[in-house]
């Protein structure tokens, strides 16, 4: 198994729409629906961050998830939507799960 880890930095305020946003997205999308993922908010630490991620079986999977998502008809005005709530930057991380119990 592998987590894809997205943390991405929040406009002053706009912390909980994103949260909406990306619920939205990930709910309605077919290839990550059923498709496990967390969405955290700053309990202490920056507040201007939200973090996202998801578990994936391996990169084949991921790769397909995301590239269908790219495809899709929506995509574009997700983004335009997307980009009047958060900051350009944040970080992307592909983790391995090593040890689990």
């Amino acid at each position: 198994m592998i987590v894809e880890r997205w943390t991405f930095p929040v406009k002053p305020g706009q912390g909980e729409e994103v949260v909406k946003v990306l619920a939205e997205e990930l709910e309605w999308h077919p290839d990550i629906k059923g498709q496990r993922y967390r969405v955290y908010r700053p309990m202490f630490g920056p507040q201007d961050v939200v973090v996202v991620e998801w578990e994936f079986r391996d990169l084949e999977q991921q790769e397909a998830a995301w590239a269908t998502w790219r495809g899709k008809r929506g995509t574009p005005g997700y983004f335009d939507r997307w980009y009047t709530l958060t900051e350009r930057g944040g970080q992307r991380e592909v983790w391995v799960l090593a040890a689990s119990r």
